[in-house]
């Protein structure tokens, strides 16, 4: 077992931030997301990343807390996005200590746990495939499921006390630590960073293409960097759209600049995915009562981005470079060594879907690509159907009566969420649904939740200062 130092400054504010109230545990857990490669513990070969760490630690703190003490005046009932986030950890467990021994041995996959020791199966890729077999890997995953369940619940329950301000404030945290990370990947602060690269993960931060050397801020490679910019960055950039808040722009603003450093086909997906989400949602925040002086800052922004464009594109051999990098990055990817590689595990997740019966092979028994077809071969349709409720009661049903809080956090988790989604449906290996996507799907929970409550006022997100 390793635990390294700088981990015990993290636990060191942790415990100062819970010794004053529990619940800042959590606050602080969101804010380390960006760390995605920050090992607080390494044991047995596996990495206990710091914001899990501290996600363990705090509701370790909170239930102590609530045997000790009780909060009547907030209500524990479950609404039907925890629910069935439930039933998907427990069909997860299930599936990973029960159906992985049921179908042992009857098909291979290609395990998670990344090895050279099997059966190669092609010249073009490297992985290897094994017969399916209770792993680490099983245990692992379905800790990390289970753990971002009891995450979102705790969430639930801590922000229906402190309110919606309380996780924005973590997830404000977290985009301005994502940024520093990224400014710090791009000056070449390798020494700094390694205090924070700890996990024993194999670090991508030496690729290059195109002559870009690949931004990968806290994370071990760009797709993963890409995408939670890219998330942050929808989060952000919806608020400021609804709220105009300057420090929300900023956020927003920063996270993209990190989105399109991260030069990865996964960023450049989800940036586009976010764009359009926002303009999906134009009628939330272009109204009739929208302040004058916020809608002259926005056509003066975009007239003047239009006119940089069209000057770069004039005066430099722009337009070559950005056609090579797209071609690369999206239109010739699916002939490249990856993109042979990762259809190959898109189909050996379809595959044990159907050699499963659609039972799927068991959380964490196999590697695949793309979110639906890791749940279909890790979790199988039970899983599957569960997440896709949790999702619909979480972002899926519209928001009415609203304040024009709940309406900024409710579209804002919204569209953060789905653009972290359209992200990990290109890239995703694995079944953990992130802490990231928890958060912001929460987020959007609650907004509901106290609009349903609460007073009514029109969601004329108009009320904003002319």
């Amino acid at each position: 077992m390793a635990i390294y130092p700088a981990a015990a400054i993290f636990l060191l504010i942790w415990l100062l931030l819970t010794l004053r109230n529990a619940d800042n545990g959590l606050l602080m857990a969101i804010a380390v997301i960006p760390f995605g490669m920050f090992a607080a513990i390494v044991a047995g070969g596996l990495s206990m990343i710091l914001a899990h760490f501290l996600v363990v630690l705090t509701i370790g703190a909170l239930l102590t807390r609530a045997l000790s003490t009780r909060h009547a005046h907030v209500s524990t009932r479950l609404p039907p996005s925890a629910i069935y986030l439930s039933i998907f950890a427990i069909y997860s467990l299930f599936s990973g200590l029960i159906l992985v021994r049921l179908f042992q041995g009857q098909f291979l996959v290609f395990p998670l746990s990344v090895t050279f020791h099997g059966t190669l199966v092609s010249t073009f890729y490297p992985s290897t495939m094994i017969p399916l077999a209770p792993n680490s890997s099983n245990i692992s995953q379905t800790f990390f499921i289970v753990l971002s369940t009891m995450f979102f619940i705790a969430l639930l329950l801590v922000i229906r006390r402190r309110g919606l301000e309380f996780v924005t404030k973590g997830l404000a945290w977290a985009a301005g630590l994502n940024a520093l990370l990224g400014l710090m990947d791009l000056l070449q602060l390798d020494p700094i960073l390694s205090f924070v690269r700890t996990a024993d993960y194999a670090l991508n931060n030496e690729h290059m293409l195109g002559g870009l050397s690949r931004v990968i801020g806290g994370y071990s490679e760009a797709a993963a960097f890409g995408s939670v910019s890219a998330a942050l960055f929808a989060y952000f950039a919806m608020t400021y759209l609804i709220t105009n808040k300057s420090r929300e722009g900023l956020l927003a603003l920063a996270n993209l600049c990190c989105a399109l450093l991260a030069v990865s086909s996964t960023a450049i997906l989800a940036i586009a995915f976010a764009f359009m989400l926002i303009l999906m949602h134009a009628h939330i925040y272009l109204r009739p009562g929208i302040s004058r002086r916020f809608a002259h800052h926005v056509v003066i922004a975009l007239s003047g981005l239009i006119i940089v464009i069209c000057l770069v594109l004039m005066l430099t051999p722009a337009e070559t470079f950005i056609a090579r990098m797209l071609d690369s990055l999206l239109f010739s990817k699916g002939n490249s060594m990856s993109g042979l590689e990762r259809s190959a595990w898109a189909k050996s997740g379809l595959d044990a879907f159907i050699q499963t019966y659609g039972l799927g092979a068991g959380a964490g028994s196999l590697r695949s690509n793309g979110f639906a077809m890791v749940l279909l071969g890790n979790v199988g349709l039970p899983g599957t159907i569960a997440f896709v409720m949790y999702l619909w009661h979480g972002i899926g049903k519209p928001i009415s009566a609203c304040t024009p809080t709940q309406a900024s956090s409710f579209y804002a988790g919204r569209v953060s969420a789905l653009t972290l989604l359209g992200s990990m449906m290109v890239s995703a290996t694995g079944p953990d649904p992130t802490l990231l996507l928890m958060a912001t799907v929460c987020v959007s929970v609650i907004a509901r939740e106290q609009a349903k409550t609460g007073p009514y006022v029109s969601p004329a997100i108009s009320m904003r200062a002319a």
